[in-house]
């Protein structure tokens, strides 16, 4: 692509012109949105359809994070916005440049997660001529984005790149998408002629309160209700609710369940918090439920029964009003943004003097301290099977692992068959403090995303929990950690396998080659030969120093675990407390 000068047009090869140049190109207007913004990283791989771009990111103190692979460049963008509540950029060239990140801009479809990306393009006058690194990504992006445009003139540069992030951050949050041709972005003109429009807002500044008789209606409700739940999800987390939901939780004596962005504004080590791994007999049981934010998505079972209760009275509060009533009949619609709606909840309670020392005591509130003595249980008496097993059960390596992370830590999932047990075992104390794929499900996405969370929170602890078919993927990564000095951790589940053993999968037994890798495969050492620092881990006992001095190196480590191929995720063939009963 670099040696392609007729696709770039004659502006390749000569000065371009600064900040201040009454005539400027395309690249000139990206960086001051950027500037304007204050976006501080982009995440790209070079191409000469986004020089013009690169070339202006200084003059506004953007960082430029080069990645190994346009997919990380998006994962990256994601998790910076998912661990920071900003938009996360990235640039991408042409063609295969932005055919490359369509996974992870999926991924932040799926996820309701603001990232922006821009996208150079062949020139307009080559359109379905055979142009190289032809393509059409507004098309291609338009079914999972929030907003796509492709600029099809130099004045609207600007106005377009506003809109992507107005779309992006307002609610529901979301990926864009804007694709400059060349012949619109190395164009030359005069400043002036920049078209005004799509202000950009601080989130502040466009929030709205719910309606007052709505507020009546849902305390009404929760004061009348004997088995009450509040449920919150991304929204909380968008709108940075996470202390009025938990004042709300504590006055009301309420017990609430956190999901996805929003897991841990309810800290889960709090006698109020109800967690994933044991909710079932809450959500399938509650009579009143306060959804705050709340996505009943597949993961939810579309808020279907058995696993919620068909006779509760819902409320539900949205600022997005096709939210509510989407997969649940609300009872009570409340539109409006969780902060404020919290906060009226709050006020309006105070007023009438409705409180949850009725309720202090009560069955409900003790069924939730039951269920999570008798869940901690069962965990401590599972691992003590498994404890000593070689190989190294997922059990052991999780239990070592939270033992010696900070509490503050970000983890980053990517192990399908480790996510089973560390939604079992993980306790999130934040909201935006576990981030992972998604709906979408993809593998390879972990080391990018540790990277936009090492930016988003530097001097935090990053942790990635990775399979070793997510590392093949995406492991090179590691090395753009290294060069930009982020102590990024990788823990890699090293089964030698993709996906569970065909013990799980009769219907492939005898029919199919297996899924193996090579044995054993000592990603240690191939990280550790570019100057990572490495650890192998072969025995149980093993595990904890070898987390510990990963962890006070300083730099981005791998630490390679030998795990039991026999094992799988903890409901999907874990064979444990899937199926247990609380």
């Amino acid at each position: 692509m670099a040696n392609d000068t007729r696709a770039m047009g004659e502006s390749i090869g000569k000065p371009l012109p600064g900040p201040d140049d009454a005539r400027v190109d395309g690249g000139a207007l990206v960086g001051r949105i950027l500037g304007k913004q204050r976006v501080r990283h982009l995440f790209t791989v070079n191409g000469g359809h986004i020089w013009p771009i690169l070339s202006h990111l200084r003059e506004h103190d953007v960082q430029m994070i080069h990645m190994r692979h346009e997919q990380s460049c998006a994962y990256a963008a994601d998790a910076y916005a998912r661990t920071s509540g900003r938009p996360g950029v990235l640039s991408v060239t042409a063609g295969c440049g932005l055919t490359n990140a369509v996974t992870g801009l999926c991924v932040a479809g799926l996820t309701g997660s603001p990232v922006v990306c821009i996208a150079g393009q062949h020139p307009t006058t080559e359109d379905y001529l055979g142009s190289f690194q032809e393509a059409y990504g507004s098309e291609i992006c338009r079914t999972f984005s929030k907003f796509t445009k492709r600029v099809l003139d130099w004045t609207t540069i600007e106005v377009d790149l506003r809109m992507a992030f107005r779309e992006a951050m307002s609610p529901p949050p979301g990926p864009t998408l804007v694709e400059i041709p060349t012949n619109v972005l190395y164009r030359q003109d005069d400043v002036a002629r920049q078209r005004r429009g799509a202000r950009i807002y601080p989130p502040d500044a466009l929030r709205s309160a719910g309606d007052p008789a709505g507020i009546d209606r849902a305390l009404e409700a929760l004061a009348a209700g004997t088995r009450p739940l509040i449920v919150a999800g991304d929204g909380i987390f968008w709108s940075d609710a996470a202390a009025e939901l938990h004042a709300l939780a504590r006055r009301l004596a309420i017990p609430v369940y956190t999901r996805r962005a929003g897991q841990g504004a309810v800290p889960e080590d709090d006698p109020l918090a109800v967690r994933g791994a044991w909710k079932k007999p809450f959500t399938s049981r509650a009579d009143v439920v306060l959804a705050v934010g709340f996505k009943f998505w597949s993961g939810e079972h579309f808020g279907e029964p058995p696993a919620w209760s068909a006779d509760a009275t819902y409320i539900q509060v949205d600022p997005t009003p096709s939210r509510v009533g989407w997969h649940v009949p609300a009872d009570v619609p409340i539109v409006g943004d969780p902060k404020l709606v919290l906060r009226q909840l709050l006020r309006r309670a105070e007023e009438l003097g409705i409180d949850g020392s009725r309720r202090r005591g009560d069955a409900w509130l003790a069924e939730v301290g039951t269920a999570r003595e008798r869940f901690d249980e069962a965990l401590r008496a599972q691992e003590a099977e498994v404890h000593d097993a070689l190989p190294i059960h997922p059990a052991r390596l999780t239990r070592e692992l939270l033992a010696v992370l900070d509490r503050d830590a970000t983890i980053v999932i990517d192990s399908f068959t480790l996510s089973g047990w560390l939604s079992q075992w993980l306790v999130a104390r934040f909201p935006g403090q576990v981030v992972d794929a998604g709906p979408l499900a993809p593998v390879g996405h972990g080391i990018g995303m540790g990277i936009g969370a090492q930016l988003a929170r530097p001097g935090k602890q990053v942790v990635v929990v990775i399979g070793d078919g997510g590392l093949g993927i995406g492991g090179m990564e590691i090395e753009t950690a290294l060069k930009h000095r982020l102590p990024v951790h990788t823990l890699v589940w090293n089964n030698s396998s993709w996906g569970p053993s065909f013990d799980q999968m009769p219907m492939l037994r005898g029919r199919v080659d297996p899924f193996d890798m090579l044995p054993d495969l000592r990603y240690d050492r191939m990280f550790a030969a570019i100057g990572c620092h490495g650890e192998h881990v072969a025995q149980p006992d093993e595990i904890r120093p070898a987390l510990e001095r990963a962890f006070a190196s300083g730099k981005a480590s791998v630490v390679n675990v030998l795990g039991d191929p026999r094992v799988g995720h903890a409901r999907l063939g874990g064979n444990l407390l899937g199926s247990t009963k609380l």
